[in-house]
């Protein structure tokens, strides 16, 4: 008999009868993490495809639907939004693929210069998983300050643009090839992220011209202040001077 390496309770079985944790070696490969990511996408308890399809159909369905109380249909939304984030990651680990040295060589950079604003955007690319609640956050607030009839609370429209934001994740990573191959590709993945928030914020409220207008104007501005207010905060974090980062140079 061995002790379970969760909780101690020794046994000889599979499985542990005290926490349930399945017997395996110490450490983990390559083929033990590509196995829990694909058991995230199709284990019935989190069916990410069915959410993603439902998604496109309409996203404002999408989340009605969740609301309403059809929990078990689709994934909860942190854990979409979570699991775009690690499929990014991923993605990006798999490419060796970098956005800020990208975008350096998209616009003709031979060299990635080392000054206060690229250490400030290489931190932020490296840590977008810590950084994108507080978009997540500007999206609701701004939602409910421009569309103050819809019948949602902030809380149901933060989970709204949960959805939102990982479903562009998930695009918007499937496309980092194409990065690789062509830098200016990062002109598209831009289109995805602005086109997708706009989308999700057009569904939500009663089409028209008005709610056309203020969604196209609602996330830009919340994306434009998202990244001031993270590089302000990156910033004043790494110590590095303000006029430095927001230099033209």
């Amino acid at each position: 008999m061995e002790a379970c390496a969760n909780c101690g309770n020794a046994f000889d079985s599979a499985y542990c009868p005290a926490c349930g944790q399945k017997r395996m070696a110490p450490g983990m490969r390559i083929g033990d993490v590509l196995h829990d990511f694909a058991a995230g996408v199709y284990n019935v308890d989190a069916p990410i495809p069915n959410t993603l399809r439902t998604f496109v159909r309409g996203p404002a369905g999408l989340t009605r639907a969740f609301l309403a109380g059809r929990r078990k249909a689709f994934t909860p939304p942190v854990r979409y939004f979570l699991f775009g984030i690690a499929y990014y990651y991923i993605m990006r680990w798999l490419l060796n693929w970098d956005p800020v040295d990208n975008a350096v060589h998209a616009v003709g950079g031979q060299s990635i210069p080392d000054n206060a604003a690229m250490r400030v955007n290489h931190w932020m690319s490296a840590n977008v998983n810590l950084l994108l609640p507080l978009l997540l956050i500007i999206l609701a607030t701004f939602d409910r300050l421009l569309f103050p009839r819809t019948t949602l609370n902030w809380v149901e429209r933060l989970i709204h643009y949960l959805f939102a934001v990982g479903t562009y994740l998930m695009v918007a990573t499937t496309l980092l090839p194409l990065n690789v191959i062509w830098p200016l590709m990062n002109i598209v993945n831009f289109l995805v992220i602005m086109g997708t928030l706009v989308w999700a914020t057009i569904s939500l409220h009663r089409t028209g011209a008005w709610t056309v207008l203020k969604a196209v104007l609602m996330v830009p501005l919340c994306f434009v202040l998202y990244v001031f207010s993270c590089m302000v905060l990156v910033a004043l974090v790494l110590r590095e001077p303000l006029a430095e980062v927001f230099s033209r140079h």
